[in-house]
């Protein structure tokens, strides 16, 4: 099902299996920002990740001795069990309770919380993490939204750019062919702070920025000023991706990483895993502003 929230700017829709945007559209001029699925390139357009990212190593995490089965982006992305809440015209959420179910796969327990609200041109999407169980909960979480890059017989992928604030090159991780996080360092050189997509960038899968001291970045034609800026303040991980040629490009604000080839399987030792402390809660946003 999908539900609908709305203020005098934006209008935005979310599925109910998994929590995904399906579209946010400018009210003023139809405009639509997110991408619009095509089951023969991809599946999604917006999964909420949580409390993995990527590939599992084994396709398992072990917690005292047990073994669980995690799949790829953790247990909210496609859950049709999620508990929706219309809070106002422009705001609702969905909840996740820990139960039975979740728990053969993450053993804690845990309240799952992703908050949607539009104000004025931004949509703010925030989720909340209360762990209710008596040992430390280990998770990270993220956002894969995948934005529209509209092409025609005019517009190219190539017409794209993502900007950046102020840098003049960065160094993206890559992913091997286990699907996990590689030692492989691809150089990636910007222009006026600007990346051009092309084809062929995303060739290699995603590109994964980790430990950015940035909070931003926009997605614009690169004739143009404006576009759509994704700040996510207190991330310190970005990830890049879209299907080579595909009509979007996913910008993924990431507060851990995806399993290296040499991580451990015991979910207390993964390396970039955060830690909530029993009957404690954690909160982080990510917003999207239609410039």
């Amino acid at each position: 099902m999908l539900h609908r929230i709305e203020n005098q700017y934006l209008s935005c829709e979310i599925t109910s299996n998994g929590a995904e945007i399906r579209s946010l559209k400018n009210k003023l001029t139809g405009k639509e920002y997110i991408w619009q699925i095509d089951e023969e390139v991809w599946g999604s357009s917006s999964p909420v990740l949580f409390p993995a990212i990527g590939k599992i190593k084994s396709g398992e995490i072990h917690y005292q001795g047990r073994s669980y089965a995690m799949p790829k982006h953790g247990i909210i992305r496609n859950n049709a069990d999620l508990i929706f809440t219309k809070i106002k015209n422009n705001k609702c959420a969905f909840k996740l309770e820990s139960s039975d179910k979740t728990l053969l796969q993450f053993p804690f327990q845990f309240t799952f919380e992703v908050i949607y609200e539009l104000i004025d041109n931004r949509l703010v999407m925030t989720y909340n993490i209360q762990n209710n169980d008596k040992v430390e909960l280990p998770f990270i979480c993220g956002g894969h939204t995948a934005y529209a890059c509209p092409l025609d017989e005019k517009t190219k992928l190539s017409d794209y750019v993502i900007e950046f604030p102020d840098h003049t090159n960065l160094k993206a991780g890559t992913l091997g062919e286990s699907g996990l996080l590689s030692d492989k360092v691809r150089e990636i050189i910007l222009h006026q702070s600007c990346l051009s997509l092309s084809e062929s960038i995303f060739g290699e899968d995603a590109l994964i920025f980790e430990g950015v001291n940035f909070d931003w970045v926009r997605l614009r034609k690169k004739d143009d000023e404006k576009g759509v800026k994704i700040i996510f303040k207190d991330y310190p991980n970005l990830a890049l991706w879209s299907k080579p040629g595909a009509d979007y490009v996913c910008i993924e604000p990431w507060l851990g990483l995806p399993d290296r080839e040499n991580e451990s399987i015991d979910i207390t030792e993964k390396s970039t895993y955060k830690k909530i402390s029993p009957k404690d809660s954690f909160a982080i946003s990510i917003i999207t502003v239609l410039e």
